[in-house]
This record gives structure tokens, sequence and C-alpha cells, in this order.
């Protein structure tokens, strides 16, 4: 009897794993495209989705890197797998762990019950084929157990959420633990038996191309940003200094952070439980890098926004001013000049929705009314402004996070601003932090892929930490005088493209440097 097959080993992806990213893109820029992050919980929700679609993608993935074959089996296998993603793709839209659906999450339970049960029929079917392979068939059971066990799971959780629950479930969460237990174990097993190692795959491959596929899609959410002003406004007036340095700063983000990656990434082995320790280290970055090019995006919308929002109150200003300075003029002259503002506005941006031109009407009308009082004209006059100001929000696509309660009134303006803010605040934070945090895990990457390391080169990765850390740090003052200056300047995204172009001249300029003394 034979110890040990020889598996075919790919030194480049499939194209039935590339067409298989597609489906993983597909769903991401979906399920981004209809998530707002506009509260914690939003977050909260769009982070699990993820971890369940990336976790998924890689379990796929780390049976293809190793045992991908052109077969009919593995190719109705593979139809399954893109069945799973067409399932996440259906429940997507109603995923809400904060105000659940109880059909969505039983039946994105099923989907990931039947993901794991056709990864244990595909490793059974390998166990088959190596049998008479002594030191084989362990791991192969072992991994077939592992994703059956898992499965079983899975399906299980389908009972945890019920039509008549009077408050949540939270049997989700398993699904998370399961993700990062399964993962690890498979790991574990590929690290105590060599025959089903990673020694030898592209799987490093696979996560760098995972990379560039977040990238390019980071790049799609900025076009569609770029739209939404160009949309909005005319083409002579969308484009300021501050919308076009903003625009810049996201993709020259982008570019950075694809420069910085791939210049960082090590084309040469550098030891299997380094490799798989590198491949899993890229959740929380893809994470992270999804989140931050999000952020990126809507700080894009945010600038020409607060340009707006500067125009409409010096009209307001002008206006009131002008009024008051005349002592010939009467309220119903304040209602003229009002009106004639908010025309101009509703001229460039006309309101989403027709509730915004009742309540206008209804603000104006209170100002030319004589009987009303000079306290109840001045809360007239900043209700008519919150109220356009929101239907500013609604046009720039600004959503902002609605209760039970919100479907089915009509909410006060100032509580709409209000929330506008919280959610600009928010995008603040996360940005910054996400920003962070991508930096110090690429740092990381960078750090177990580089075996030999000079002095010079771990001075360099302490320099990109500190840069990291501060970009985190600079999240904290959100609720500060000088942080709420700071957000509202053209300044949030040249910083974080500024920062990464420091780090990037960092870790170059001993190459120019070294260069320069061989000349000299």
């Amino acid at each position: 009897m034979h110890l040990t097959p020889q598996f075919q080993r790919h030194e480049e992806a499939t194209t039935i794993e590339l067409f298989y990213d597609l489906f993983f893109v597909a769903n991401l820029t979906t399920f981004t495209s209809l998530h707002k992050i506009n509260e914690p919980s939003a977050l909260r929700s769009y982070s699990g989705f993820f971890c369940l679609l990336w976790f998924t993608w890689c379990q796929v993935s780390l049976f293809d890197v190793r045992f991908v074959a052109d077969s009919i089996l593995e190719r109705i296998a593979k139809a399954c797998q893109f069945g799973v993603m067409i399932g996440l793709a259906v429940v997507g839209p109603k995923f809400d762990p904060a105000n659940q659906y109880y059909s969505t999450f039983q039946t994105l339970a099923i989907i990931l019950g039947f993901s794991r049960l056709v990864l244990s029929l595909q490793y059974l079917v390998v166990l088959f084929h190596v049998r008479n392979f002594k030191k084989s068939k362990t791991p192969m059971f072992l991994l077939s157990l592992l994703y059956l066990v898992s499965s079983i799971v899975y399906f299980c959780t389908y009972f945890g959420f019920k039509a008549d629950a009077s408050s949540k479930s939270y049997v989700y969460i398993a699904w998370y633990m399961i993700a990062v237990i399964e993962t690890s174990l498979n790991i574990v097993i590929t690290s105590c038996w060599k025959v089903v190692s990673f020694k030898g795959t592209h799987l490093v491959q696979r996560m760098t191309l995972l990379t560039l596929i977040i990238l390019g899609e980071g790049i799609i959410v900025i076009c569609k940003s770029i739209t939404s002003i160009v949309k909005n406004e005319k083409a002579s007036a969308a484009w300021s200094v501050a919308a076009i340095g903003a625009v810049l700063s996201a993709v020259m983000i982008v570019y950075f952070l694809y420069m910085l990656y791939f210049d960082w990434y090590n084309h040469q082995h550098f030891g299997s439980v380094r490799s798989q320790i590198w491949a899993i280290l890229h959740f929380p970055l893809h994470l992270t890098l999804v989140l931050m090019v999000e952020g990126a995006s809507q700080f894009i919308v945010w600038r020409k926004l607060i340009e707006v929002l500067d125009r409409l109150e010096r009209f307001f200003v002008h206006a009131i001013e002008t009024w008051r300075d005349d002592l010939s003029t009467t309220f119903s002259d304040l209602q003229n000049s009002l009106n004639d503002t908010v025309t101009a506005i509703f001229y460039d941006f006309p309101p989403t929705y027709t509730q915004t031109w009742i309540d206008v009407d209804g603000y104006l009308a209170l100002l030319g009314d004589m009987e009303v009082s000079v306290e109840e004209t001045a809360v007239a006059v900043d209700d008519l402004f919150l109220t356009v100001q929101n239907s500013l929000f609604d046009t720039y696509g600004i959503k902002t996070p609605k209760g039970e309660a919100d479907a089915y009134s009509v909410s006060d303006p100032s509580t709409t601003t209000n929330k506008a803010e919280d959610v600009f605040q928010l995008v603040f934070v996360y940005f910054f932090l996400c920003s962070g945090l991508t930096l110090l895990l690429m740092n990381t990457l960078r750090f177990l892929s580089k075996r030999d390391r000079s002095l010079t080169d771990t001075l360099r990765m302490i320099f990109n930490a500190v840069v990291a850390l501060v970009l985190c740090l600079i999240a904290a003052v959100v609720n500060t005088n000088a942080g709420h200056n700071f957000m509202r300047s053209s300044a949030v995204l040249p910083t974080v493209a500024v920062a990464l172009a420091v780090v990037l001249f960092v870790s170059h300029v001993h190459r120019f440097w070294g260069k320069h003394a061989r000349k000299g």
C-alpha cells in the first residue's frame, strides 16, 4: 500500500476559481449598495454578513487550492456553491440581526448548512480516490467529518428562529463562531498531516487576488459616489476645488493601498504555518479595507453636501439680514424672500418626497400669518431651514436610521438633522479606525512574510505601526470642537492619503538612497 498520493498543484488560480470570485464580489457589491451604514447596529450587521460571506468563500477556496480538479462531480459541486452564493444574495437585503425577519435567518441557516454539506461530500470524494494511500485516509476523513458536523450545527440553528418569538434570537452568533472554529480546525489538520498541507499550493495567490478584487469593488463604490454628485448638480457647479480634492484623495487612497499591499507582498515561500496565518489574517484586513473604502466614498458625498449646506445657510442669512435691516419691510416680505430662496435651492435640488413640499408650504404660510407671534415666526424659520436641509440629505442619499414609530409619523425636522449628524460622526469614526487598522494589518502581513529582517526593516515597521495608531486615534476626537471642525473641513480624505503616501515613501526611500550612493 502506498503511503501518500501526489495531488496536482496549480501555480495560479484556475478559471473556475476566478469565476467563483465573481460571485463573491457581486454579492459584496449588492449588499453594500443596499445596506447603508447609518447607525452602530447597521455597522454590526454589515460586518456580520461580510463574515459569513468571506468564510463561506474561504472554506471553498481552502478545498480548491489543494484538490480542485475538472470532473463532472466537481462541476456539480461548484454549481452547488454558486447556488449558495445566489442564496446569500437572496437573504442579504433582509439580513439585520437588530430587526430580524425569522424566515430570512431560517433560510440563511439552511444555506450555510448546505454549503458545508457540499464541502463534506467533496472531501469524501477525495477520500474515496485516495483510499489506497495509508497516510491520506485519516486527514481526509477528519476534514469530511469536520464539515459534516459543521453542516449539522448550521442546520440545527434553523430552529432557533421562531415566528412567534417575543424577542430577537441570538442564535446567529453561533454562525460566526462556527466559521472561525471550522477554519481553525482545518488549519490544525493541515498542520498535522503534510499530505493535506498548503505547501506548493496557490493559497497565498488566492488571498492576493481577492484583495485586488475588493480594491476594485472599492473603486466601484467611489465611482457611484461621484455619480451621485454629478447627477444632483450642474457640471459647472458640481466640481469645486474641495470636491475635486476629495475625489482625487479617495482614488489615491485606494491606489496607495494597492501599492503598499503588493509592494510588501513576499513572492517567495515563507513557511507553511506563516502562510496559513498570513492567509487567515486577510479576513480582518478585507473587512477593514471594505469599510475604509466605503467611508472614503461617503466622505466624497459629505464633502459636496457640506458645500451645498453652506450655500443654503448663506442664502437664508442673506434673506433674513436684508429683511431685518430694512425697517419698512413686513413679515410678508420675509415670507416672499425665503420663498424665493427655497425655490432657488429646490430648482437645483428637487425634493425627493412630496411631504417636503407640504412642510415647506406650511412653514411659509406661518411666516405670512399676521396673527403669529415673533417667537412662532422664529421657530417657523428654523423649521423651514431644517426641512430644506433634510431634503438635501435625501437628495444626496444620506439615509438616517428610522425606528418603527418613524414609519407612521412625520418626524420633527431637528430630529432628522440630529440623526444625520450622528451618521456623519459614525462614518468619521469607522473610517479612521479602519484606515489605521488596515495599515496595521498590512504591516503585520509584511512582518509575517518577511523572514530576514534588517534593523532598517524593523524600524520601518515600527514607523508604520505608529502611523496606523495615529490614524486610529483621530477617531477619538469626534465629539470635540476641533473634531467637529475637522469633520466639516476638506482635509479628512487628504489626511489619510498623505499618511499612506508618507508610509509608501518611507518604505521605498532606501532604494533611492541606495542607488544614489552607488552612483556617487
